[in-house]
């Protein structure tokens, strides 16, 4: 009600009436906020990051989100970023939340750019408190366990100094893609069944392989396949329903467990200085589960296959290659025996994840005189993040593949070298075929494993106070000073370096950074008790950061407040933001590659014509190659030697955020309990950090000339493309604008001697979110479309609770608008292209969602020192919408919906109890 901008404030009172054991789920039904970037639902298929819990404001991005805690910064919970991942902080710590949203940078810093989540703990524990909870689904899954036990006291002189701990044990199970109907089963363009398994089936999918070119493609395969029974007799062909269902072993969220401590201090030891300490450790483990690896002999780098005269090979088979490459016909000759295979008995890749966090702040607060206040902290952090999973070693693998008999009639490997060393050939004809020691000599000799570790140092002081007095008020400021050190290494085991395991190769990241700053806030009160002039005051902040990567960056806002009279109050403020590059898109090693490409000069002649034509003619190189009526081409080894480097730039500057609100409060004198905040909101983010698609870099180059295409395109002296980068670089832009509401009321009923009924509404009306990925691109809009940010034209969240002595009621509802899975005019083009079902096509259209969650509370003791609490969340149990995995829907993989939007589990029943001593 106070703030010059848009604040949503959530008590500890509305995270115990909900049930919550992760403050996401409750941030999630806030309008503010939009699709997170990681949490249970979207991390199962991620190579690291599984289980972490991020929060996005305004659909910005979680980087452009800051967390705070008491208005400090926490440790990144994610590698290479400044992104929190509050799973560290447990919900029966915190006092309240404040969300503020639009660009804060000159107040908190970068990277908040969208605003803050400033989480606030408790200090007021005296004794202690024993909570425990227990939900599961109506299905009997999911289920949720959580245990917390908070203690407080007071020691010293008079109360001088108070201390405060605190341990969450919290664990939830997660839930399998196949205990829920709508993803029990693998979907496609075809629908979801048999239809739509994967062709990498458990017992292998072969294929009689032709090399000869005289039969169509060099190295091209023969028609004929073969598969086998559930009994592993052979099968010819590979008919529907033998692939392989992914969804049947997926996880729709994963399971987490947290063990959480935390212990805050303060001691006064002078009238004029309070020490204070915060601190925090927790441990948490998370989980991924996925379909084992789907192994290809010929793409997968495991040499071309089985050979023919390979032992493992089925007798009907090897008879049929023999006839076949008897019959003098040398089109119909089998050279070896491809094949995909799902790797289930070899190894599981799915991931395991086991992160440590702690920080510790401190400091010295109090203040020098009655109008001037000072506080000086410190602040360190450190995350290790160990996550790892079973993988196999290529060139072993393909050792394996390659067996022969010996003289004594035994089947081994080929290789004499690799039979020394330990080689156990592996046969994959067949369910469960792949012995164990077979299955053991595959295995990397490492897991494959990643070891994350991110470092924070934060040295903050400020001072604040009343300047001088002017006629209607003091002129009030707040100045300071901030030292911000942060690093962050990736380290990738050597055989995923090495790009010799199953996944990509990877190389290792280390980056690191510091940012020195000076603030300053001020408040002028101009006007104040006149007619039609309540108050009349104007604000300003600035920040002024100096970073070792990127240089200066300066930050500002300017706003005021008007109130012609009690009860009425106008607000505006618009704020330019920053957000410096991060570690990982700064210093990710570039990784090179070699991209298939096309340069529309290929062909250019002196008189062609086209879109490229004279802009080709334009280059030195190319038109001496075509001055005497020659032609500009490619040989196909000036196309294959055209390479590309991934990764991050050193070369990035900041991104930069401008954001105005203007708004109104309205607390009338005359309405007891009642007061609305209504806010117009206007972002637009510049210059945003993203990769320009190779060819569009090609093309766009050649059209405008434009430095962030053409840095990306190195020409050598022939005019011919030598090198095409696909790295970070400052190029894309979001803007959006709506409009929020708080509505607050709240008064007795008089329907008994103490009753209450009180009322909140959240409402968000987002009137544009659009986004362009390069000045060349479309600009897409998000309002009301998964495909291109989802974010929601209308999203309320409202709770009403009723309380009358010892019971409280509480009903929340959280309204979702209608949503459509990508643009109409364009789905309705590719799906009569692609031929899909009616039914496919309805399920683009997403119908408005009401979630309902209730919960009844019951106090009992003398002094109301027992808390049982029941509850419900999706009441009604409301399905999520079912959206296919083909070409047209952003579905969570397993999950057959947005399940990061979209509530995937159901109705979920909990209770618990909370005790006082």
């Amino acid at each position: 009600m106070e703030s010059a901008s848009p604040v949503a404030v959530i008590g500890q009172q509305q995270i115990q009436s909900q049930g919550i054991v992760n403050t996401q789920d409750l941030l999630q039904k806030l309008p503010q906020v939009g699709i997170p970037g990681l949490s249970r639902a979207n991390s199962n298929f991620l190579t690291s990051g599984n289980g972490i819990a991020t929060i996005n404001l305004r659909n910005l991005g979680d980087s452009r989100t800051l967390v705070l805690v008491n208005g400090r910064r926490f440790v990144p919970g994610v590698a290479g970023t400044s992104i929190v991942d509050i799973n560290n902080i447990p919900a029966d710590f915190i006092e309240r939340f404040e969300v503020v949203t639009g660009g804060a940078s000159a107040v908190y810093g970068s990277d908040a750019i969208a605003g803050v989540v400033n989480y606030i703990l408790r200090t007021d524990i005296d004794g202690i408190i024993a909570r425990g909870q227990y939900g599961i689904s109506d299905r009997g899954d999911n289920a949720v366990y959580n245990g917390s036990l908070s203690a407080g006291t007071k020691f010293g002189a008079d109360g001088r100094g108070s201390v405060i701990a605190n341990i969450t044990y919290s664990k939830e199970e997660g839930l399998l893609s196949r205990n829920r109907e709508i993803s029990s089963q693998d979907c496609s363009s075809l629908g979801c069944g048999p239809q739509s398994y994967s062709s990498y089936a458990a017992q292998g999918r072969f294929q009689l392989r032709n090399g000869n070119a005289a039969s169509g493609t060099a190295g091209g395969f023969a028609s004929d396949l073969f598969t086998f029974n559930p009994d592993n007799s052979l099968q010819l062909g590979f008919p529907t329903g033998y692939g392989f269902n992914r969804n049947a072993v997926r996880r729709i969220t994963t399971p987490i467990e947290r063990i959480i401590g935390s212990l805050n201090a303060q001691y006064e030891v002078a009238d004029s200085a309070t020490l204070f300490l915060e601190s925090t450790y927790a441990k948490t483990r998370s989980s991924s589960q996925i379909e084992a690896l789907a192994l290809d002999s010929i793409n997968d780098g495991v040499g071309t296959g089985y050979n023919i005269d390979n032992p493992f090979l089925p007798a009907a088979i090897r008879q049929q290659i023999i006839a076949r490459n008897s019959d003098g016909i040398a089109s119909n000759d089998v050279t070896s025996i491809a094949f995909r295979r799902r790797q289930n008995e070899v190894f599981s890749r799915s991931n395991r994840n086991d992160r440590d966090t702690f920080r510790i702040a401190g400091g010295v607060r109090g203040d020098f005189s009655d109008k001037w206040n000072y506080e000086l902290s410190a602040v360190y952090g450190q995350l290790l993040d160990r996550t790892s999973s079973q993988d196999i070693d290529i060139s072993r693998y393909g050792q394996a593949v390659n067996a022969i008999r010996d003289a004594s009639g035994n089947i081994v490997c080929a290789d004499a070298a690799a039979r020394a060393a330990g080689c156990v050939p592996i046969n994959l004809f067949g369910y469960g075929t792949a012995t164990p020691e077979a299955s053991a000599y595959v295995l990397a000799a490492e897991p494959r494993a990643v070891r994350i570790r991110n470092t924070q140092f934060v040295v903050n002081g400020n001072v604040g106070g009343s300047l001088f007095a002017l006629p209607y008020g003091d002129v009030r400021a707040s100045v300071g000073g901030e030292y911000r050190r942060e690093k962050s290494t990736e380290d990738w085991d050597a055989l995923t370096n090495a790009g010799l395991n199953s996944g990509n190769q990877t190389p290792d990241t280390i980056g690191s950074f510091n940012v020195k700053e000076a603030f300053g806030e001020l408040d002028i009160p101009l006007l104040k008790n006149l007619p039609f002039v309540q108050s009349l005051s104007i604000q300003g902040a600035a920040r002024y950061s100096d970073y070792s990567t990127i240089g200066h960056v300066f930050s500002w806002n300017a706003g005021g407040e008007y109130s012609p009279f009690r009860g009425l109050r106008f607000r505006g403020l618009y704020a330019v933001a920053n957000r410096a590059p991060n570690i990982g898109e700064l210093f990710s090693s570039a990784s090179e590659t070699f991209p298939s490409v096309q340069d529309p000069c290929n062909g250019v002649t002196a008189t062609s014509t086209g879109t490229y034509a004279a802009a080709c003619r334009a280059i030195p190189a190319i038109a001496a190659a075509v001055q005497n009526g020659g032609t500009f081409n490619y040989t196909l080894a000036d196309i294959q030697s055209i390479n590309g480097f991934n990764g991050g730039n050193r070369n990035l500057s900041e991104e930069k955020g401008k954001t105005l609100t203007l708004g109104a409060v309205i607390a009338p004198d005359q309405v007891r309990g009642l007061s609305l905040t209504i806010d117009y909101f206007d972002i637009r983010l510049e210059n945003a950090i993203g990769i320009v698609p190779r060819a569009t870099s090609i093309q766009q180059c050649l059209l405008t000339g434009q430095s962030q295409f053409c840095s990306n395109v190195i020409r050598n002296n022939t005019g011919r493309i030598q090198t095409v980068n696909a790295q970070n670089i400052n190029v894309a832009a979001t803007k959006t604008r709506g409009i929020d509401v708080n509505f607050t009321y709240g008064r007795a009923l008089g329907l008994t001697q103490d009753d209450r009924l009180d009322l909140n509404v959240l409402y968000t009306h987002t009137i544009g979110y659009d986004t362009q990925s390069d000045p060349s691109a479309p600009l897409n809009s998000g309002v009301g479309n998964l495909e291109f940010g989802g974010v929601f034209r209308n999203k309320v969240n409202a709770t009403l609770t009723y309380s009358t002595g010892p019971v409280s009621l509480n009903w929340t509802a959280t309204y979702l608008s209608p949503m459509v899975d990508t643009v109409r005019d364009e789905f309705a083009e590719t799906a009569d292209a692609l031929g899909l079902s009616d039914e496919i096509r309805r399920h683009n259209e997403i119908t408005s969602y009401l979630y309902n969650d209730v919960q009844v509370r019951f106090r009992a003791g003398e002094r109301s020192t027992m808390d049982f609490f029941i509850g419900v969340n999706n009441l009604f149990d409301r399905k999520p919408p079912k959206l296919e995995d083909t070409v047209f829907y952003g579905t969570i993989t397993g999950t057959t919906t947005a399940a990061d939007i979209y509530d995937p589990i159901g109705r979920r029943f909990y209770a618990g109890a909370q005790i006082r001593f």
